[in-house]
């Protein structure tokens, strides 16, 4: 007998959970580091170009990952099954969450080299848009246009 994983929501909130608790973890470390550090001077030459550079990479980075998931979600069949439909959504949620912790650790980077603070609020903000783009029930029986009985076994799987 084979046995498949299934990927079930709870895995992809957990894998979200552990994203979300690693983008705060890399904040405090640099915040850390920066405080720490003696050598790096604080005019880095290059500070306005990083404000400017963050923020159009992170559009650039999740409007890509936004485009790219929504292709392989269309491709999706009404008569695929559930744990398919599931692994699409999975695999669509991961690409927009990297794109997101991607501009938090380019900001992290860009904030321990500059010293400049607008560069830690931009990665701040990030972890909330990070935060803000958690995957719920309902989210995914419309993005996957689950039909009841699927919808269903989602709710009462998850």
């Amino acid at each position: 007998m084979t046995h498949t994983t299934i990927p079930t929501f709870k895995s992809i909130i957990l894998t979200h959970i552990v994203l979300c608790l690693l983008a705060t973890i890399a904040i405090g470390i640099f915040y850390t580091l920066r405080l720490q550090s003696i050598g790096i001077p604080d005019n880095f030459e290059n500070g306005l170009l990083l404000e400017l550079a963050i923020p159009l990479y992170a559009i650039i980075s999740y409007a890509a990952a936004y485009f790219i998931g929504k292709s392989i979600l269309k491709k999706l069949k009404k008569a695929d099954s559930l744990s398919t439909k599931l692994e699409v959504y999975k695999k669509w949620n991961l690409m927009q969450w990297a794109a997101i912790e991607g501009s938090i650790l380019f900001a992290c980077l860009g904030f321990y080299l500059s010293g400049r603070n607008n560069l830690l609020l931009y990665a701040l903000m990030l972890g909330v848009m990070l935060l803000y783009f958690r995957p719920l029930k309902a989210r995914a029986v419309e993005l996957l246009d689950l039909q009841p009985e699927e919808a269903n076994q989602l709710f009462e799987n998850a």
